[in-house]
Order: C-alpha cells, then sequence, then structure tokens
C-alpha cells in the first residue's frame, strides 16, 4: 500500500480546521498523514486543536509564522514521507471514507497523478459543481485547470518539478500545473466527485484577492503561451456560467 499524505496550508484557521482533520480520519485507509502547516502567530483555539491531536501519530503540526500559503504548502511537502501527495484547505473535506483507498488502488506506475471533480459547498448546501475534464487544450487556453483539492500527485513528481512559485500569492497552484502537464500526462480522470470545498477559498475572499488571482493567472497564461484575448476572457465566463447551471450535486458519488 502507498502512503498519502495530505497538506494543509492554514492562517488563523483554529474555528474550522476540524473540518478537514475530522475528514482526514474517518478515510478507511492506516497509511496516511496529514501535514498541518500554521503561517500566523497561533490562536487560542489552534492551540486547544494541537493540544487534542498531540497523540495521533498520523497528524503532524507545525509552525511557519509569518508564510504565505505557497510557503507553507513547500514545507509541509518537504516533511511529508508519503507516496502520494493531495492538498487541502483546512475547511475542505472528502467525498467518503473510501477516497485513499480508491486512489492509492488506482495509482499504478503507469500514472503520475489521478484527479476528479469537486464540489462546492456554502454553509452546508451544495452550491455548485466544479467538473475538472480531461486535459484539453482549449480549457487551457483560459486558464481553466482541474481542481487542485482532487489532485492526487507522487511526491516523486514534486520534487522533480521543485517547490510551488511563491511569487505567485493566490495562483502559484495554476503556473504548478502547467508545469505538472509540460512535464507528464501520465495520468487518470476520475468523472466523480472526490472532494467537497468551501465555497469563498483565498482567490474569492474579496474584490482584491479576485484581482490578483486573475492578474497572476494572465501573467502565467502569457508565459505559458496562452494569450487570453478578450474573446478568451468572454469565454472563460460564459464556460463558468455553463458549469454552475449545468452541473448540480448528484447521488453518483465515487465509491
Amino acid at each position: 500500500m502507498q502512503k498519502i499524505s495530505t497538506i494543509c496550508s492554514s492562517y488563523k484557521s483554529g474555528n474550522k480546521i476540524d473540518i478537514i482533520i475530522k475528514s482526514f480520519n474517518n478515510q478507511d485507509y492506516d497509511y496516511k498523514e496529514l501535514i498541518i502547516v500554521e503561517g500566523s502567530e497561533t490562536d487560542s483555539n489552534f492551540k486547544l486543536l494541537c493540544k487534542k491531536n498531540i497523540n495521533n501519530k498520523n497528524i503532524k503540526i507545525f509552525y511557519l509564522p509569518n508564510s504565505t500559503i505557497y510557503e507553507c504548502l513547500n514545507y509541509g511537502i518537504k516533511k511529508s514521507s508519503g507516496e502520494i501527495i493531495n492538498i487541502m484547505g483546512d475547511d475542505d473535506k472528502y467525498i467518503n471514507e473510501k477516497v485513499f483507498k480508491n486512489i492509492s488502488d488506482k495509482l499504478s506506475e503507469t500514472l503520475d497523478y489521478i484527479y476528479g471533480n469537486t464540489i462546492f459547498e456554502y454553509e452546508g448546501k451544495n452550491v455548485r459543481y466544479y467538473k475538472s475534464y480531461n486535459l484539453n487544450n482549449k480549457l487551457m487556453n483560459i486558464g481553466y485547470m482541474p481542481s487542485h483539492t482532487s489532485l492526487f500527485l507522487k511526491k516523486e513528481i514534486y520534487d522533480k518539478l521543485g517547490d510551488y512559485n511563491v511569487k505567485y500569492k493566490i495562483a502559484s497552484d495554476l503556473e504548478f500545473f502547467f508545469r505538472l502537464v509540460k512535464y507528464s500526462q501520465r495520468y487518470l480522470y476520475i468523472n466523480r466527485a472526490l472532494t467537497v470545498m468551501s465555497d469563498g477559498g483565498t482567490s474569492n475572499k474579496s474584490i482584491r484577492n479576485i484581482l490578483i488571482s486573475n492578474i497572476e493567472s494572465l501573467k502565467i497564461l502569457k508565459k505559458n503561451n496562452y494569450n487570453l484575448t478578450p474573446l478568451r476572457l468572454l469565454l472563460k465566463l460564459i464556460f463558468k456560467v455553463y458549469l454552475i447551471t449545468k452541473f448540480k450535486y448528484s447521488k453518483k458519488i465515487y465509491e
């Protein structure tokens, strides 16, 4: 069996990080670890959470004060001991308890990564369904990539590709994904929801963050010879609306 490492970058998340901890603990899989890297000065809730989980051999907690999301993720990946890496947010969760086992069974020597779909949740309600699709040049033209929480990547590939680029504060996962696709297309796309994300992550938290995310995305696209023209930008917006209206939460989940 392959060990799976979940990496979580946390920032003053003591009141919600219990969500990913519970979901991780519920995975019916023994070869696993959760690495939480706290990037701020710790709050009282987070300290209580640390004490509560101090004897859990599958959970490791590190402090990296005054660090960005991607600095924390890079640190967590380096500290991980699993053969497979998955990135989750502090209030994200897995669709069910079988995800790790099914990923481990499918991620063979002929594959470098597996990814699937994601459900977005707001105040306990499913609000949209993010379909990742097979790798598609037309979608990459508009900066559309698989859901990062649903990506399970062999650690040896992280080692070869290098860190997340901390120059990008919000969209570094997009830049990393372009590097990944250039390096390897030995993947399996599972057309099922693997994870549930809280709608309103870092990139959508404020107007300022939305602007930063889009500016960074434009730079990354241009760097990879995908120039986002006004027409392509319009197509991206239309496609997003299409996904929101077309895909509803279904009981047909990954089992």
